[in-house]
């Protein structure tokens, strides 16, 4: 609760973080005078970083502006905390205080200046600043939102398709798919360079890898060039392993000249240990050498087409799915054990097949004139029951007031993705369809 008094005002941050989301609409007046109006709070960043993520507004009443806020009692705690030499706040936009007690800006650290927003300015939130969407339920019925959702998930995996045929016409196809995969291993914090390593390291020649040598080869290439060998670190902690060693010499004598990749291109904090992109790189490793055989192209593919309708995509899961063995099966990294898990469980299994494979094997079917493909691509993904839960989700299962989940689908939580990504993030309430359909 605040506690107004005459001489200052005793708030806690976290009635200034409920504060934001109920200014929206509003024209505010920022300390260095900026008119500031408040189109999309963005969504609470459960995580490191900024207070919001994906937050929208119009400054000066031009052109939207796009990025994160952080939510402040001073404006001095964003340099009492740091957040001037942290690039997690390099999107801030808005720097939201309850109170001034330094400069009409903030200074990020890229050098962007941030306007100032004080709520101290007789800006106390009001009863009625909502988002159109938040109605939603008052005139629409579970029904029709469910299929609204179902129509925006598929929008989504249809232009995910045509996005894989566009790179089908430019590219080589196993490649589109291994750089897909790939990314899919890191998380959002991992797949940028994950995508790299990928592009260092093209499926054509790790297929070549394989009548050459076996599984370790393979691991001592993508570690190797991934810079997350112990010998190309800067923790020393690691030295001395013997499944290090075994990978760090076969390194050595294949490695020299490679263009490697550094630790410092790679994120390890505020992620699961279980999900550290050491174990990934070890996981995209059995995926290859599962798929040895028709490389993964073809034995992706023929998953797809060997997937019966029925309860299908336990087959897809389990054609993704790695549960190691040996070393990595109770470690997250060199040195570093944690408690025994798959090496890409069910979960993750299933966020490929939806996000990636699937998309891709309907513009496969598409481009190589394989309507059966097509088709069936498109039914697995009607019939996907739900994922777990993400951030996103979460997110916009509250904004849209949804009571109950339970029953939802893969295909209507991908509608929600959808939405949030082409429509809230973009300030664009206006053409939103969950708004504007019926």
């Amino acid at each position: 609760m605040a506690r107004l008094t005459r001489k200052r005002i005793k708030v806690t941050e976290q009635w200034a973080v409920e504060a934001w989301p109920q200014l929206v609409g509003r024209e505010m007046t920022c300390e260095g005078g900026e008119r500031l109006r408040l189109v999309y709070p963005g969504r609470v960043n459960g995580g490191v970083g900024p207070d919001f993520l994906d937050a929208v507004i119009v400054m000066d009443e031009a052109a939207l502006v796009k990025g994160d806020v952080e939510v402040h009692v001073r404006s001095s705690d964003w340099y009492r905390h740091g957040h001037y030499q942290d690039p997690e706040y390099d999107r801030v936009i808005v720097h939201v205080v309850v109170e001034n007690d330094g400069e009409s800006t903030t200074l990020r650290r890229d050098g962007g200046s941030i306007p100032v927003l004080s709520l101290s300015r007789g800006l106390s939130p009001v009863a009625g600043g909502h988002l159109p969407c938040s109605q939603t339920r008052e005139h629409k019925s579970e029904e029709s939102l469910k299929r609204l959702l179902e129509a925006a998930g598929e929008e989504r995996f249809r232009n995910k398709a045509k996005s894989f045929r566009v790179e089908l016409a430019r590219g080589e196809a196993r490649q589109v798919l291994w750089k897909s995969v790939s990314r899919a291993l890191g998380y959002s914090r991992n797949s940028r360079p994950f995508e790299e390593l990928a592009c260092r390291l093209p499926l054509k020649f790790l297929e070549k890898l394989e009548s050459h040598g076996g599984l370790l080869l393979e691991q001592a290439w993508l570690l190797g060039m991934a810079g997350l060998l112990p010998c190309q670190r800067s923790e020393g902690v690691f030295l001395g392993e013997q499944e290090a060693g075994h990978l760090e010499r076969i390194w050595d004598s294949v490695g020299d000249g490679a263009r490697a990749m550094s630790e410092n291109d790679w994120h390890f904090g505020h992620i699961y240990p279980n999900n550290s992109p050491v174990r990934r790189v070890i996981a995209q490793s059995y995926v290859l050498q599962r798929y040895r055989t028709d490389g993964l192209l073809g034995g992706l593919l023929q998953l797809i087409r060997e997937t019966p309708l029925v309860v299908g995509y336990r087959r897809l899961e389990d054609g993704l799915t790695v549960l190691g063995d040996g070393y990595w099966q109770e470690h997250r990294d060199f040195g570093r054990k944690t408690k025994r898990a798959a090496l890409l469980g069910r979960s993750k299994a299933g966020e490929i097949a939806v996000n990636v494979l699937l998309p891709f094997g309907y513009a496969w079917g598409e481009a190589s004139k394989e309507p059966e493909l097509e088709e069936k691509a498109i039914q697995l993904y009607a019939s996907y029951p739900r994922l777990a839960e993400n951030a996103i989700t979460r997110h916009m299962v509250r904004q849209l007031c949804l009571e109950d989940m339970s029953d939802s689908t893969a295909r209507r939580q991908q509608g929600l993705i959808h939405i949030f990504r082409n429509y809230c993030r973009e300030g664009n309430c206006s053409r939103c369809l969950v708004v504007n359909r019926g």
